[in-house]
């Protein structure tokens, strides 16, 4: 009867922790995602603990194996039986566990492109001098192949500016901006599948010479299955700024 108990209150850890797995996409994974699979063992010191997928390939078990938690980084689509076994170290009995997985296909990609070359904030101005601070702005999208799917999504980025060109005031039109280089912009919302974020900031430089920021994005992942980008294309941009021609002041005989 105290085994029965202890089985009964094992398959019910077992169950709320596969719920909480389906909350944060465990269970419904897309390829590239890396899950954590837990369980309670009744004796996880002394008994055998054993982690293995029935299918052959289309995972990786990053480690955890013989433990109560499990890493798993899926790279196939499919559907993937994950089990868990407790061998007794005195009896030699077993207890194993199953859950069904179902990995689908990564369809989230990140992507930004060279915004159009601007003059000088000095343009057209009257006897411009000395330096100028110009605002620019990137702009990067997010787009999935399902408009059913409007994740959270984050990225990672660096600025460099050329030159002599010096950047302040760096912002974020949406989600939370961290950081002052690497910068780190999480909490972006979507809508429809699409989602779109602009980078804004001011550039100080001479007004006469040529300034440019390189906007470089190194990570990207959605945040409801914590999935990387499909892809590394179209993750970086530059922005130039265009000189203003140097002409002398107005002089008479």
């Amino acid at each position: 009867m105290k085994k029965t108990l202890t089985y009964l209150i094992t398959a019910v850890a077992f169950i709320l922790v596969s719920n909480v797995a389906m909350a944060q996409g465990g269970l419904t994974p897309l390829v590239g995602s890396t899950h954590d699979y837990t369980v309670t063992a009744d004796d996880a010191t002394n008994n055998t603990l054993a982690w293995s997928i029935v299918e052959a390939a289309g995972y990786t078990i990053n480690s955890g194996a013989a433990t109560e938690t499990v890493n798993i980084t899926w790279t196939a689509a499919g559907t993937y039986h994950v089990q868990f076994s407790e061998t007794d170290a005195n009896t030699n009995c077993v207890t194993t566990k199953q859950a069904t997985v179902v990995v689908s296909a990564n369809t989230f990609d990140v992507s930004t492109s060279n915004p159009a070359a601007t003059c000088n904030a000095k343009d057209g101005t009257v006897n411009p001098t000395g330096n100028a601070t110009t605002s620019i702005t990137f702009t990067v999208d997010m787009t999935t192949a399902n408009a059913g799917w409007s994740p959270n999504w984050e990225i990672d980025f660096t600025l460099t500016p050329a030159g002599t060109a010096t950047i302040a005031s760096v912002a974020a039109t949406n989600g939370t901006l961290t950081g002052s280089g690497p910068y780190h912009l999480t909490g972006i919302t979507s809508t429809n599948g699409n989602g779109t974020v602009n980078i804004t900031m001011d550039v100080t430089g001479d007004a006469f010479t040529a300034q440019s920021v390189a906007l470089a994005i190194t990570a990207a992942k959605e945040l409801d299955y914590d999935t990387p980008d499909v892809d590394t294309d179209d993750w970086n941009a530059t922005q130039t700024i265009n000189a203003l021609p140097n002409t002398s002041d107005i002089t008479t005989d």
